[in-house]
């Protein structure tokens, strides 16, 4: 029997504008109370779609770009990924194509098309605490070329951004060349300690209409004895 291991943080049941980062931008309000009812309960749902764990789709950039509704199912459903650790890296230096080289060799695994590199850089354990959001390790525009040119079409970080600089977003401004996904704020800790150097993925998203993204229920899945 496989394995499956959540990648996804909680969407938060209360709205919390002093955390400052979009993972945060949700709450849940009672809506039908049972006690009230006597037959259900049900819950009202407020948030931004770029809610904890969540995709970027290529609008969110890219005035003439995709919707997260128009993104391939495919791309996030049983598909192969991988994990780069660059947790070595300090707050705010710069991931570039040679420490994303590095990485892969190091484990031993190659970029394949239509894989999904995950990007470790140990920001996922700072999760619901101030620091979180301060806490960016860029991945340059040069370094999302370098993933991109692989036949990447998604891949993640475990961080809220993946830009340092919030004025030009030169790395998410690249949606406007190329069609590519990013899923941000994964739940790698203390994942990262049991997944392999290759499993199997999955984060589809909500069709949201016109959306600029979704929450996602990111999963990996590991087979009988895999493991690192």
């Amino acid at each position: 029997m496989p394995k499956f291991i959540d990648l996804s943080h909680e969407i938060p049941a209360e709205f919390s504008r002093a955390a400052q980062f979009k993972g945060y931008r949700s709450a849940i309000i009672s809506w039908h109370k049972m006690s009230e009812t006597k037959a259900q309960e049900t819950k009202l749902l407020l948030f931004s779609d770029q809610v904890s764990t969540h995709i970027d789709a290529p609008a969110h950039f890219n005035p003439n770009g995709k919707s997260i509704d128009q993104m391939p199912p495919e791309l996030v459903f049983e598909v192969a990924a991988i994990v780069l650790d660059l947790s070595y890296k300090k707050k705010r230096e710069n991931i570039t194509p040679g420490d994303l080289e590095a990485a892969a060799e190091k484990d031993g695994v190659e970029i394949k098309q239509g894989d999904v590199p995950l990007i470790y850089t140990g920001a996922s354990k700072l999760w619901r605490t101030p620091e979180y959001w301060r806490y960016v390790v860029p991945v340059t525009p040069d370094a999302v070329k370098w993933i991109l040119d692989k036949g990447v079409k998604v891949f993640g970080v475990d961080e809220d951004e993946i830009d340092g600089d919030h004025l030009l977003w030169p790395s998410h401004m690249l949606m406007r060349e190329r069609e590519f996904y990013i899923i941000e704020n994964l739940a790698l800790w203390p994942a990262i300690l049991e997944l392999p150097k290759r499993f199997k993925f999955f984060g589809i998203p909500l069709a949201i209409d016109g959306a600029t993204g979704s929450p996602v229920r990111a999963v990996a899945m590991l087979q009988e004895n895999e493991g690192k």
